[in-house]
């Protein structure tokens, strides 16, 4: 029974879309069609393909037919046009440009019908992307300045500051929002959300960090947790630090000094009993090389102190190396720490 309710659906809809095509079918009928592409991923399928048949079909026809059709069009749009009938190059043109509006526009009826229906979205996206051993500083339509860290990426649509300030970032960036009380500014990150009217602050969330965190150094944020909307909402004031536990979801708040946390974009590094596997990975972000650890004690070792990061890798790592224990070996683009013998 159900075999012949699907049959019937598919039957229903290759009607449908047939009249669609044909520029004859009723409000009724098109509603009705967007409803049943609605229902299940096969009837939306189905849709595209016909519709990609249908388009694709047209250029055999066309091409059959040119001598006719496609003279009697174009002469029609040179003479319209006042377009001298021997320039070759319009002529030849044009005849692409008809093959061109006839396939674009059988595609386009369809991709209208689901467009009005809200099935397709056209939102045009900004995406910066930033390169390893770089950083990039942009300003935003609004005048918010962020500057992003060695693999981030920000992304933002093209209707940013008409009714909403919202970006997603991935990595590490840094932000002065300019204030505006009607229309908060909003960084997505993960599972939370990070809200602001006028700010200035530090969000780090690389695909590899176990935790997301956000260091306040001036104004107000509050950070909700969108996966679980009955968690409390969280508001830092500055030098507080909002630490998010990618495991277990968890939101927990400390004190820290929260404008060391940006100084990378100054070329400086602070860490404070941060291991050397976790130093080592943004020295790998900073310098676009991969660093290997062969020796588990030298991974988990800890390290406060600050790095210019202005200086050579090979100063670093030697800098790092209080005890000279470490024996360290280049080849391209691959750095292999191991323990001295």
């Amino acid at each position: 029974m159900n075999q012949n309710k699907d049959n019937n659906d598919t039957k229903r809809i290759e009607y449908l879309m047939s009249n669609l095509f044909a520029g004859i079918i009723t409000d009724s009928d098109e509603k009705k069609l967007a409803e049943m592409l609605e229902e299940t991923p096969e009837n939306k399928e189905l849709y595209f393909y016909m519709a990609k048949t249908r388009a694709v079909s047209f250029i055999p026809a066309l091409e059959k037919d040119k001598k006719h059709q496609y003279n009697k069009l174009i002469n029609t749009i040179i003479k319209d046009a006042a377009i001298k009938p021997n320039n070759f190059f319009l002529k030849n043109f044009l005849r692409v440009a008809v093959i061109l509006m006839l396939v674009v526009s059988t595609i386009g009826v369809s991709y209208n019908t689901l467009l009005k229906y809200g099935y397709l979205k056209t939102t045009a996206y900004t995406e910066t992307i930033v390169p390893m051993g770089s950083y990039t500083k942009i300003i935003l339509p609004d005048g918010t300045v962020a500057i992003l860290n060695s693999g981030s990426t920000l992304k933002y649509d093209a209707n940013y500051g008409r009714k909403t300030r919202s970006v997603t970032l991935s990595g590490e960036g840094y932000f002065e929002v300019t204030r505006d009380t009607g229309k908060p500014f909003l960084v997505n990150i993960l599972d939370i959300e990070v809200k602001v009217l006028g700010t200035v602050f530090n969000v780090r969330s690389y695909l590899d960090d176990p935790n997301v965190e956000v260091n306040l150094i001036e104004g107000k944020v509050n950070i909700a947790n969108k996966k679980d909307l009955t968690s409390e909402v969280l508001s830092l004031v500055p030098n507080e630090k909002m630490i998010y536990s990618k495991v277990d979801g968890n939101m927990s708040i400390t004190k820290a000094e929260c404008y060391k946390s940006a100084q990378w974009t100054v070329g400086k590094l602070y860490f404070e009993n941060t291991s050397f596997e976790k130093i080592t990975k943004d020295l790998e972000r900073k310098f676009d090389v991969k660093i290997e650890i062969r020796c588990d004690n030298i991974k988990s070792e800890l390290f406060t102190g600050v790095l210019d990061l202005n200086q050579s890798l090979n100063s670093i790592l030697d800098y790092l190396d209080v005890d000279k224990k470490l024996k360290k070996t280049y080849q391209g683009r691959f750095v292999t720490i191991s323990k001295r013998t």
